[in-house]
């Protein structure tokens, strides 16, 4: 599937969320870098349209963490019992734009390296950080969406602390205790690590989550008759050259 396919997917979804100034946050991803920008510099999803890519890949993860509900809600459970109820726009909210801080991040810089089959010196391209917007990574994130939207507190706190104990911070208690006050948080953090250590390789998705088409939305999830469980689906992969 082309990149065409997971900028439609990604907009789909994020349609879903009905909030003042989302048309004006639409835009600035459009004419951002983000659709084409990697997801990082060379450990997942090194690759163009790796952010798009692992923005998806986060939200798969983050509702095949949960459990959905007919009313519009996700439950988050711990050994059964529920410890946080999300609404299906926050789990969109939380996973498409964790990583906005990555728009303007990533430049391009080229290398010598031996090519093993010509024994030849060539040029090759790699990614580097550019940060053209230095205010740290999840903090900037929920910055940048508050310029132009609103973001509910279980939202802002998930998003401002998705890196976890590794985003130096100052006092690394905030991250305990947000959790405590927002369990999403730590969902939203198994999510993202879900993603990039199990669905994503450097370059592609893994031939696991490779060419499985993802649901429209949670609503269309539809429950298995042999199990009575919803059916789960990953995003599209980038196809090869996207």
């Amino acid at each position: 599937m082309d990149r065409q396919a997971l900028i439609d997917r990604f907009e789909r979804e994020l349609g879903k969320v009905q909030r003042p100034g989302m048309d004006k946050l639409l835009e600035y991803i459009q004419k951002s870098d983000f659709y084409k920008a990697p997801a990082s510099t060379k450990y997942h999803l090194a690759a163009p349209g790796g952010l798009l890519q692992h923005s998806l890949n986060v939200l798969d993860a983050l509702r095949g963490l949960l459990s959905w509900r007919s009313d519009g809600m996700w439950e988050y459970r711990a050994a059964g019992k529920v410890v946080d109820t999300i609404p299906d726009d926050s789990v969109i909210m939380m996973a498409l734009l964790h990583d906005i801080c990555k728009t303007h991040f990533y430049g391009t810089s080229t290398r010598n390296q031996k090519n093993d089959a010509t024994g030849k010196w060539e040029k090759v391209p790699f990614y580097t950080v550019n940060d053209m917007m230095p205010l740290g990574h999840g903090p900037k994130s929920a910055m940048i969406i508050k310029q132009y939207t609103t973001l509910t507190s279980q939202e802002l706190y998930a998003i401002w602390h998705h890196m976890g104990m590794n985003g130096n911070y100052e006092n690394d208690n905030a991250v305990g205790k947000s959790i405590e006050m927002y369990p999403a948080v730590l969902a939203l953090q198994t999510a993202d690590m879900m993603a990039s250590r199990f669905m994503e390789g450097e370059k592609e998705n893994l031939e696991l989550f490779a060419d499985v088409p993802a649901p429209a939305s949670a609503s269309e999830w539809a429950d298995n008759p042999a199990t009575g469980e919803p059916t789960f689906e990953e995003a599209p992969a980038l196809s090869e050259g996207a």
